[in-house]
């Protein structure tokens, strides 16, 4: 492939090269991230969540206006991400906003200032370094709710595993260049599913109800513009959507910088690190996030679940 002839637009300080080819392929500058590091944060890389995960590639379809496209990553060269994908430059725009927000790749240089002021985050920092921002756990509101009521009361291995049943049972799939794509199901799929095929992947009766209820809801897109107390109220006005999930919803799906302190995980990651192992209460563990992490302890909170995975004392 003939690699001479980019368009340049520059991007939160890092170029994005588009390759002028008929299979259609940009470049993307990682500003301070390690692609390999990012990879880190997916557990079961090879089941399709729908993101599917081999080596140092990651891929899945990526829905816009319900249309699926194959979009393929991987690492090109030092400091680089190549893309790839059945799409054209009409769509890209889309799609890249959707990587880059989707796997934090807006620059990192506020963030590691900010953490070297703190001994723990520092060693946060090193520990992972080339994680950079905070992504998110969806490309779609109604994706990371519905991830986020599947992981209730259960391990983070156990709900991925019964996202990926979902997501081939119910989900868009094809090939694209000898590789298999899958999409997360649409909220028309879900509904059209039923009761009790959900409950057939895994799902208690309980949240097969309440994804069944959230799939009939109109413009959960809209919630991502609703401030956090708005999006707040709306998620727990839902049976089976308390403080733990809707606080999870507002970080990890909607963007907000909200910090869930009554997660198990998070808890024990920040008890190892500032309290000698010793867990505390959800009170407490708030006051370190406001007082430590204030502005960006939405992305502390990634590092955090990094470091209670690979590191922390259970």
């Amino acid at each position: 492939m003939n690699f001479k002839a980019y368009n340049h637009i520059i991007h939160n300080g890092c170029t994005e090269r588009r390759v002028k080819k008929v299979v259609n392929m940009w470049r993307i500058e990682l500003c301070g991230v390690n692609w390999d590091v990012k990879m880190k944060f997916f557990m079961l890389p090879d089941l399709p969540t729908p993101d599917v995960v081999e080596g140092d590639s990651w891929r899945r379809a990526i829905l816009l206006e319900d249309k699926a496209f194959a979009v393929l990553v991987h690492p090109e060269g030092e400091g680089k991400i190549a893309v790839k994908g059945n799409f054209s430059s009409r769509e890209w725009k889309k799609i890249r906003e959707k990587l880059v927000e989707y796997f934090g790749l807006q620059n990192p240089e506020k963030l590691y200032e900010f953490m070297e002021g703190d001994e723990k985050l520092r060693m946060l920092k090193e520990l992972f370094y080339g994680f950079g921002r905070a992504g998110l756990i969806s490309m779609s509101v109604f994706e990371g709710i519905v991830k986020a009521i599947i992981q209730q009361q259960i391990s983070f291995a156990v709900a991925e595993k019964i996202a990926a049943r979902i997501v081939q049972r119910f989900g868009k799939t094809f090939e694209w260049n000898g590789l298999r794509f899958y999409s997360f199901p649409t909220q028309r799929a879900i509904v059209k599913a039923g009761y009790e095929n959900l409950k057939d992947c895994g799902l208690s009766r309980r949240k097969a109800e309440l994804i069944l209820e959230i799939a009939g809801e109109e413009n959960l897109e809209e919630l991502k513009n609703a401030s956090e107390d708005e999006a707040y109220e709306y998620l727990t006005s839902f049976r089976g959507i308390g403080k733990w999930t809707a606080e999870l919803i507002l970080s990890m799906v909607l963007g907000k910088n909200v910090f869930p302190a009554d997660d198990l995980g998070v808890r024990r990651a920040v008890s190892n690190l500032y309290f000698n192992g010793e867990l505390q209460n959800a009170e407490k563990i708030r006051e370190v996030a406001k007082i430590r992490f204030g502005r960006y302890s939405r992305d502390i909170l990634f590092y955090l679940f990094l470091y209670d995975r690979f590191f922390s004392k259970k």
